[in-house]
């Protein structure tokens, strides 16, 4: 199993706010689960936040999942 961080978009009454998460992927390197809540920046160095750091900034290149209908990607409406 291997994860990342991937951008979902959660629904807010008629709106919709945008969380980092860590996202779990099967053998087959298909999402099959998420952290139940938005993950913070922390590690044990300064080294380690600048890795965690660069890791949530490459997520903002890929395509926003939708929390509610995981792992369908959001559309933007």
């Amino acid at each position: 199993m291997s994860w990342n961080h991937r951008i979902l978009a959660h629904k807010d009454g008629d709106g919709m706010y945008f969380e980092i998460h860590e996202v779990y992927y099967d053998k087959d390197g298909k999402p099959e689960g998420y952290t139940l809540d938005g993950v913070s920046v922390g590690a044990g160095s300064l080294d380690g936040i600048k890795w965690v750091l660069d890791k949530m900034k490459e997520c903002a290149n890929k395509p926003i999942l939708l929390a509610d209908d995981f792992p369908n990607e959001y559309n933007g409406t």
